[in-house]
């Protein structure tokens, strides 16, 4: 029998779950869960890729390792968006900064009233996070004087900005990364990363510069736990493009790979993750059981006209541990 929750459903609506800690078949830490309710946002586009709106509760399907579940909540309605935007400084080039900064600065501009954002800034000295873009000077002159406290490495980066933007509820929340994919020694590990990202309901977009600068950097094998070898920059580069790829991926947002220079391209971008998400329907359902393992997701529009559709959502969750 499933386990209905007993707050207002209007307060979790986008909320997938409350994080903690939690269980794995491979000894992780425990995240506990005072509801059971997953949610997703499904983007949904026809054969010339418009996104398709005015769909009903009726015309989807949810299915949980194939199985159809009841569909308890749904949205179609407009929602306010909260970005996390995270902009990985290092290495980077003045005229890389410039560009993302205005890049950043036009998109904010344009975003809805009702919507928000917030801007983490970070390098290996630290990071700066702000409720509006900064400008070059003012991070070079905070981040110049900052203690070594503050995220500074790229998973690291990405874990704080995932709890920051969650904090706004009622909205739809995404993170939006630019980096060049490298991560520079995080206190959190590729796989805990992934394993936080997963048990959330949280778009992820990514823009990979690409970068190609002549330098080794430490990996630390994320499957087998081993201790930290050096590898060559090819090989760093493809693992953490590979990374963020299937992050973003399995998040249901999408990853952006290939030299970025212009700034008309990078607001192009944003352009297209703003409509994406603002299009976006919410679905909620209640699983069967808590049982601590990676649940695959799939979803489909009914009848003959869902073969000319196209779905896009996040490909499973964290099946998490309620709390006694």
């Amino acid at each position: 029998m499933k386990i209905k929750k007993l707050l207002l459903p209007a307060m979790i609506l986008f909320n997938a779950f409350s994080v903690g800690t939690f269980a794995q078949e491979e000894k992780e830490d425990v995240i506990r869960v005072e509801t059971n309710l997953v949610t997703l946002n499904v983007s949904v586009t026809d054969k010339s890729g418009n996104y398709v709106k005015n769909l009903l509760k009726e015309d989807f399907d949810v299915f949980d390792k194939n199985i159809k579940q009841e569909i308890e909540q749904f949205s179609a309605e407009e929602a306010p968006i909260y970005f996390g935007i995270i902009y990985d400084l290092h290495p980077t080039t003045d005229e890389r900064t410039t560009n993302v900064l205005e890049a950043l600065r036009q998109f904010t501009k344009e975003l809805k009233q009702k919507d928000n954002f917030f801007v983490t800034v970070f390098n290996e000295r630290g990071s700066l996070t702000t409720g509006f873009v900064p400008t070059g000077e003012q991070i070079q002159k905070f981040l110049t004087g900052i203690k070594p406290t503050t995220p500074n490495s790229l998973y690291d980066a990405i874990y704080a900005a995932s709890g920051k933007v969650r904090e706004v509820k009622n909205s739809k929340q995404v993170l939006l990364i630019l980096t060049d994919g490298e991560d520079h020694s995080s206190h959190h590990s590729l796989k805990e990363l992934r394993l936080h990202l997963r048990s959330i309901n949280l778009p992820i977009y990514t823009i990979d510069f690409n970068n190609e600068e002549n330098r080794l950097w430490g990996y630390s094998d994320i499957h087998l736990n081993g201790a930290r070898r050096t590898l060559g920059l090819a090989e760093t580069n493809e693992l953490n493009r590979t990374a963020l790829a299937e992050i973003s991926r399995t998040s249901g947002g999408a990853s952006f790979e290939r030299m970025i220079k212009n700034r008309i391209f990078l607001q192009t971008i944003f352009q297209k993750v703003y409509a994406e998400v603002a299009t976006q329907y919410v679905i909620g359902f209640y699983p069967d059981n808590l049982d601590g393992k990676w649940h695959k997701l799939k979803v489909r529009i009914k009848d003959e006209k869902g073969k000319e559709l196209r779905l896009s959502n996040r490909k499973g969750y964290q099946s998490l541990v309620r709390k006694n």
